[in-house]
């Protein structure tokens, strides 16, 4: 069942954002859950998701980091292919709108990848 809802926020949007957090770190805990449980275990690396902060650039930085890395080995692990997730500039709203447009979209693909409905 897909728990990432909604997988899409508009710029600025902060509360909505705190929405999108949970639901987007719930969804790669799922991803792991389902790599743990596939014969043979295939590691998908289950960072802290939750750990955005609007005020500091070095963990924003960090996050789009290892928010990539994760979808690096899903990529690997489902064939589907994506952009590089940790190029983006959450302050301009048009790059905003195109990152969170190619993210759900690579979500989608890989909930499809894994038979997640």
């Amino acid at each position: 069942m897909a728990i990432f809802s909604p997988d899409f926020v508009f710029p600025g949007d902060r509360i909505g954002f705190g929405w999108w957090l949970d639901s987007h770190a719930l969804e790669h805990k799922q991803f792991v859950a389902i790599g743990f449980q596939s014969a043979p275990v295939v590691f998908v690396p289950d960072y802290d998701l939750l750990s955005w902060d609007w005020d500091n650039k070095v963990a924003q930085e960090d996050w789009h980091s290892v928010h990539e890395a994760t979808h690096e080995a899903l990529r690997q692990r489902t064939g589907v292919e994506g952009l590089d997730l940790s190029v983006v500039d959450f302050d301009d709203p048009e790059y905003f709108l195109l990152w969170m447009d190619n993210h759900a979209f690579e979500h989608a693909q890989i909930r499809q990848a894994l038979g997640i409905n």
